[in-house]
């Protein structure tokens, strides 16, 4: 029997990568190296949820007729995960990553605004695309009817991990909430909820919270089940371990929607010896992916 696809949206662009001499003194620094790869939150949660063994599909904002489109396009074509893009941004969304090599890299970018004539035709192309796990990464304010659309009459199986820019405009991030199963954000983001635990956001919709905390571990809360913290899996690391952090939090997202799809249950139906295996195992896929550089590659179930 063929998989059912997680969908998964919208926070998908091309990246631009640029590694340059950041010690020359010339005033046009060589340029060593450059390629362009995919970005974005939601790719790395496809990733992870296809080298762990399950099928997803990306569904991707784009601009009409630029030429960084067709540039997403082509990356997505070649990453084997199948896609559906919605023309509906002024232009897509890039990032840019220069890296000199001397410290941690910054990635700029545009974001093309969304255009609202064609709110409506994408609405109806969303409602067409079938599969009962619906989940929404790096959500901005401006994204949040597009969300609400995909996670309509899907109840039990829909992820939200939003911006903080979104949780910070609460009318807005408590509305969405009611249309959320699974909340997964990290410690600066839950704080931004001004909660004294993840147990409170039940009461705004979510059966499940989810809160990491990278070397901390985090803590999760079950409407059923209450509150309860866990640890980092930190088996994979050595005193000489390099640690490659981006995307870990992706990968974690990841392995837990996997390990639900397999069992089939929805979030607020987890039993709590399941959502304490799941939690184990995402954190063991995170404690993994964080020795492993490039925020889209991290670890399938024969390196674990």
């Amino acid at each position: 029997m063929e998989k059912e696809n997680v969908l998964i949206g919208f926070s998908i662009n091309p990246e631009l990568y640029l590694k340059y001499d950041g010690q020359t003194d010339l005033e046009k620094a060589p340029l060593e190296y450059y390629k362009w790869r995919i970005g974005g939150t939601s790719y790395n949660v496809a990733r992870a949820i296809q080298k762990l063994g399950e099928e997803s599909k990306l569904l991707a904002l784009t601009g009409i007729n630029d030429p960084t489109t067709a540039t997403l396009e082509n990356l997505l074509q070649g990453s084997k995960i199948p896609y559906k893009n919605f023309p509906i941004l002024s232009e897509t969304h890039i990032g840019i990553i220069p890296d000199s090599g001397r410290t941690k890299s910054t990635t700029y970018g545009k974001k093309g605004e969304i255009l609202e004539t064609e709110l409506e035709k994408t609405f109806l192309e969303i409602e067409k695309e079938t599969g009962k796990w619906r989940i929404a990464t790096g959500v901005r304010p401006a994204e949040v009817a597009l969300v609400k659309c995909l996670f309509n009459k899907h109840l039990g199986n829909r992820s939200l991990n939003p911006r903080i820019e979104l949780i910070k405009n609460k009318d807005v991030f408590y509305d969405l909430l009611l249309d959320t199963d699974l909340l997964i954000i990290n410690m600066t983001e839950y704080e931004s909820c001004q909660v004294t635990s993840p147990s409170d956001l039940h009461q705004y919709g979510p059966s499940l919270v989810v809160v990491t905390d990278s070397e901390n571990g985090g803590m999760f809360s079950h409407h059923k089940w209450g509150a309860e913290r866990f640890n980092a899996c930190k088996n994979y690391l050595t005193k000489d371990t390099k640690l490659y952090c981006t995307g870990t939090g992706d990968w974690f997202h990841g392995s837990l929607i996997s390990k639900c799809k397999t069992l089939g249950k929805p979030f607020g139906e987890l039993s709590l010896i399941e959502l304490r295996d799941f939690i184990s195992f995402a954190a063991k896929v995170a404690g993994k992916k964080v020795t492993m550089q490039g925020a889209s590659y991290g670890p399938s179930l024969s390196d674990l």
